[in-house]
């Protein structure tokens, strides 16, 4: 039994020490770095057509027990696939917050705006 508690909490250090990018399978890596951020002022360039495709959010959040840190970057990567799953290719970044809210002991949330780039014709 000792041997089986020591194996369940080596474990769990291991997890927390697991980088946050390592949480997300590679398919939803690719997918996010379909998706750049932009500034605001980039909006008024005339080169090119922006649709707004309305806010997005990600959070990273770290609950008791085994889960890693929460991370800025984990949720950063978390808005870009919510803004891929409304086809967007550009997210101008509104906040970054980090706080203890929705049952985490630490959680970061990130939240812009989604938007779609495409050509003037």
């Amino acid at each position: 039994m000792r041997n089986l508690v020591m194996v369940i909490l080596s474990s769990g250090l291991l997890v927390g020490c697991a980088t946050s990018v390592e949480r997300f399978p590679t398919a939803d890596l690719e997918r996010s770095k379909q998706v750049e951020f932009m500034q605001p002022y980039e909006l008024s360039r005339t080169d090119v057509e922006f649709v707004d495709l309305g806010v997005v959010r990600g959070e990273s959040c770290q609950r008791p027990l085994l889960d890693g840190q929460a991370s800025q970057e984990e949720a950063m990567i978390a808005m870009k696939l919510a803004a891929a799953d409304k086809q967007a290719n550009r997210i101008v970044l509104k906040r970054c917050q980090q706080d203890s809210d929705g049952g985490c002991t630490a959680r970061w949330w990130c939240e812009g705006t989604a938007f779609q780039a495409q050509p003037l014709q």
